[in-house]
């Protein structure tokens, strides 16, 4: 995960970037920094040769890792939301007494999907996702958020999603209600 993070620095990306915003990214530095473009000519006298092409290397380089881990996030979420839960699978989730966080990460990590494949299906950006399984609820603004992620989220796990919002959002207005003074929304 650092090695992609690093190259999403290179193309100037956040790490929850998209495929589409990758390819469109890796086009506009490879034609600014590969022709005679005006932006970057006051800085032919500050880059070599060599020092370009290096960049240009270590760009095409991570474009071809990144564009190859959003693909491989792509084929994974869509293999989890085609298929159904195996019986020994679904047998485990019936077991779940209550969908909390902990819960919720379990049956993720059960399906072996890591949060980047979930954000390529739902756009649910991970850190929303991380802080839902660790239930930190101080990132939600208001009740209505949490409860579309939360609906989201258990779909892509193949979970009933009106039994995972009795589950877990009781749990995030008993937060509200000891923390901000008030009920949720």
């Amino acid at each position: 995960m650092e090695e992609s993070n690093q190259y999403f620095e290179l193309m100037e990306l956040s790490p929850e970037a998209s495929l589409d915003q990758i390819r469109r990214r890796y086009r506009y530095l490879k034609t600014l920094y590969a022709g005679d473009s005006i932006e970057i000519s006051a800085l032919h006298d500050d880059f070599s040769q060599e020092l370009l092409a290096d960049y240009l290397d270590r760009l095409d380089r991570a474009f071809e890792k990144l564009n190859a881990l959003r693909e491989k996030n792509k084929a994974v979420a869509a293999t989890v939301v085609r298929n159904e839960p195996d019986p020994e699978l679904q047998g485990w989730i019936a077991q779940i007494d209550c969908f909390d966080g902990a819960a919720l990460r379990a049956v993720r990590e059960r399906l072996a999907v890591d949060l980047q494949a979930i954000f390529t299906v739902t756009r649910i950006q991970p850190r929303f996702l991380e802080d839902i399984e660790a239930e930190i609820f101080g990132s939600f603004p208001a009740e209505v958020y949490l409860r579309s992620y939360l609906i989201e989220y258990s779909r892509f796990l193949g979970l009933e999603s009106q039994r995972v919002l009795k589950d877990y959002l009781p749990r995030y207005r008993e937060w509200i209600a000891s923390h901000r003074g008030g009920g949720g929304s």
